[in-house]
């Protein structure tokens, strides 16, 4: 049963989210978030998990545009739990998150054939966010402020 009950909160929040912007209030979504865990291992990809207090949902945040062409820039601090993007030529720390950070995040749902993922994207601190990912929220927002005018 307690599966069950899991399963059937998976499904009602993935046809939330990949519901249509204008009917059914669903579609992605950009909302507050806090960080709760914070992945510092060299070993592994810089990711984090974060809780949508809106929502009550938990996600994981990935870095992999960051790990796969400016790895030499991101500094890993196990001790302070802090994942932190310096500049490369100045040495400056541009943006950091670390546990209970507050960060803004869209979420969105990914569907494949045979599957439909819950996706969370990065949207601010905007120097550790998928350049991607802010040019289309730019893009979305200027279609809003077409629609209003």
């Amino acid at each position: 049963a307690q599966l069950a009950g899991r399963a059937s909160v998976q499904l009602h929040t993935l046809i939330f989210f990949a519901g249509s912007e204008e009917g059914e209030g669903g579609g992605a979504k950009e909302e507050d978030a806090y960080v709760l865990d914070v992945e510092t291992s060299p070993n592994s990809e810089p990711s984090f998990t974060v809780m949508v207090p809106r929502y009550g949902i938990e996600g994981r945040v990935r870095l992999s545009h960051i790990a796969t062409k400016d790895n030499e820039n991101l500094v890993r601090d196990p001790e302070n739990h802090r994942l932190a993007y310096k500049d490369g030529k100045s040495g400056k720390t541009l943006a950091s998150v670390a546990v209970f950070d507050k960060v803004r995040v869209k979420i969105w749902v990914r569907s494949s054939r045979d599957r439909r993922e819950l996706i969370v994207d990065l949207l601010e601190p905007r120097a550790l966010a998928d350049s991607s990912v802010l040019e289309e929220q730019d893009r979305t927002s200027k279609k809003k402020k077409l629609k209003t005018k």
